[in-house]
């Protein structure tokens, strides 16, 4: 109801545009008498506004005609005829009746003034309709790619999927195979707490179907997955993961985190003592989100940074230019004294 009122309301204003013209161009020429203005406002009430009324219809006609074929676009011709042939009686019927409340010579033939607007009718209709035509089908345009964009997002969210759950479940099962085989020596309380946080892990990256999800959720599975290398790698994993709590309430890309983490364990290990140190940086700033995750391994060449090397930042690359167009910064920066920055920004949506 609330679109229908605001499209009224702007034919409105647009068919009132001619109306002001008409109004300001009763100051007529000097020495010569300008007409009333209440005349000038009849006529022009009754010249324009029918327009007001009638371009939903036409649009209305637009909207729902999909021709294929040359009966469909038959069809269509003939709808659009009988609506502009009603219209310009309805048109030449309103032009008459403003004339004969405000001339007062004979009135006019109600005929006449049919035959008056006949033309100019037709003219504008089929302008108006053309017009129309062209809006609807870009909308029909931009409605199939915005469709095929979602769908790509979400084939790239299950590849990313496919790719944790096989490499991720693999290395896990094997720690949690390793640690119950020492049974006899140690004790089976870590093997159980990796199996808890590995099941709940696995629930919510199985049940979020969603392409993007609150970021409490996101750092709550990014916490798990931690959890999980921790007890794999023990103290050669350090990761440290800081958020400010507002950030908790924007929306995010689900499993953005992950593979950014992952890249940063996989190319992270310092090469001095063998230690993989990284961290995970969550912050605001105004209506934006800042995610960063840095490591302080070897880093890479300064010449490659624009070029997201490995699958995982790739995917995330591209699935954040699907997401979010132009309306988002995705980086990589060489540290200085070795590692790497992983700099998201994001707009801020609740």
């Amino acid at each position: 109801m609330r679109s229908r009122i605001r499209y009224a309301a702007i034919t409105f204003l647009i068919a009132s545009v001619p109306l002001v013209l008409m109004l300001l161009a009763t100051r007529g020429e000097p020495g010569r008498q300008a007409e009333p203005l209440w005349q000038v406002f009849a006529y022009g009430v009754a010249e324009w506004y029918p327009w007001a009324i009638v371009a939903p219809f036409i649009d209305r006609r637009v909207r729902r005609s999909r021709p294929q074929t040359r009966s469909d676009r038959a069809r269509a011709f003939g709808g659009h005829a009988a609506v502009a042939l009603g219209f310009m009686v309805l048109h030449g019927s309103a032009i008459n009746a403003a004339m004969r409340m405000t001339e007062p010579a004979p009135a006019r033939p109600i005929l006449r003034s049919l035959q008056s607007v006949l033309i100019p009718d037709a003219i504008l209709y089929t302008a108006i309709a053309i017009g129309f035509t062209v809006a609807e089908s870009r909308r029909r345009q931009t409605e199939v790619a915005e469709r095929l964009r979602a769908e790509v997002a979400e084939a790239r969210l299950d590849a990313l999927r496919q790719q944790l759950n096989p490499h991720f479940l693999f290395n896990t099962l094997n720690h949690i195979v390793s640690e119950l085989r020492s049974l006899r020596s140690r004790d089976v309380e870590p093997a159980l707490k990796m199996l808890l946080a590995l099941s709940d892990l696995l629930r919510d990256v199985l049940r979020e179907r969603a392409q993007l999800i609150p970021l409490r959720d996101e750092v709550r599975m990014v916490e798990r997955y931690l959890e999980i290398e921790r007890a794999r790698f023990g103290d050669r994993l350090q990761a440290e993961v800081t958020f400010e709590p507002r950030a908790l309430d924007a929306m995010v890309p689900s499993l953005i985190l992950q593979p950014l983490l992952e890249n940063a364990m996989r190319h992270g290990v310092s090469a001095a003592d063998g230690r993989c140190r990284l961290g995970l940086t969550v912050r605001t700033r105004d209506d934006r989100v800042l995610l960063e995750v840095r490591d302080a391994g070897p880093g890479m060449d300064p010449a490659r940074t624009e070029a997201a090397p490995g699958v995982g930042l790739r995917n995330t690359a591209e699935r954040l230019k699907y997401l979010y167009g132009a309306d988002h910064t995705f980086e990589l920066k060489a540290l200085e004294g070795g590692g790497l920055l992983v700099a998201i920004d994001l707009p801020f949506r609740r």
